[in-house]
């Protein structure tokens, strides 16, 4: 299994677009820290680099978009390439072949993450300064003001994104699966990445729009202003939610290239 993972690994990084994703975030990371030191001089306020942390929190949009062409392309790309047949060809059963695949972009996919995560802390801190960390940060949560420290919201702004990247990258996984062109396994995942939000505020009319992906894999607002995205959710719902997409994404992907003909 492990031999599996790492030549999938290779796959990965051996093509020049994954350096581009981290060249492209990194460049994203120098230019937000120019900009937001030239403004925070002109207005005389103050800028941290927990507050410039929590506005990189976006970069990981285009994270998710990064992970979901890798993701798109990883199995599909075996199909259009015809290399598939070569890869199944080895002494390997087919759910371990698609479980290394899954694992690799899974693991690329909170790579980039974590470099998000340490290029904001990295440049900001260069700009700004690495201190504050203990700084009280004010949320509201049940009707009241919390303080909690700068750091520990720069985390959580983190964590909450993360499950997007998870849920969005096993979507575009088995997207991968169910076509045989990676073209379009890539499209259609960034298509459904960069317009679930407007396909959510479409539905909101209908009676099962709670039931939506994208209503419930933001679990930001039950902690941050003790509300639902939408009417009749509550936190364990949205969880539930995730759960069953999650479990349903994983089952079709393995249904779908453990039973597909490679013949053709």
């Amino acid at each position: 299994m492990m031999g599996l993972i790492c030549n999938e690994h290779v796959k990965i990084y051996r093509r020049a677009r994954t350096w581009i994703f981290f060249a492209a975030i990194t460049a994203i990371a120098i230019l937000g820290a120019a900009l937001k030191h030239h403004t925070a001089v002109q207005l005389h306020d103050k800028e941290t680099v927990w507050m410039f942390m929590d506005s990189m929190g976006r970069a990981v949009y285009l994270v998710i978009v990064f992970a979901s062409i890798v993701a798109g392309d990883i199995v599909g790309g075996e199909f259009a390439g015809g290399t598939v047949k070569l890869l199944l060809i080895r002494p390997h059963r087919r759910w371990k072949i698609l479980l290394s695949k899954y694992l690799s972009v899974l693991s690329f996919s909170f790579t980039l993450l974590v470099f998000t995560v340490f290029v904001a802390w990295l440049v900001g801190g260069l700009v700004f300064g690495f201190s504050g960390a203990g700084e009280p940060y004010l949320l509201s949560y049940g009707g009241h003001a919390v303080s909690i420290p700068a750091s520990s919201e720069s985390v959580r702004t983190y964590a909450y994104l993360a499950i997007p990247l998870l849920l969005t990258s096993t979507l575009a996984f088995m997207i991968s699966t169910l076509f045989r062109s990676s073209v379009v396994a890539i499209a259609l995942s960034v298509f459904l990445v960069l317009f679930g939000p407007v396909i959510t505020e479409v539905l909101r009319s209908y009676a099962w729009d709670r039931f939506v992906l994208f209503a419930n894999w933001n679990l930001a607002p039950y902690f941050e202003n003790d509300m639902s995205p939408l009417p009749n959710m509550t936190l364990s719902f949205s969880i539930i939610v995730l759960i069953v997409y999650y479990v349903v994404f994983l089952a079709i992907s393995w249904l779908s290239f453990t039973k597909r003909d490679v013949s053709a």
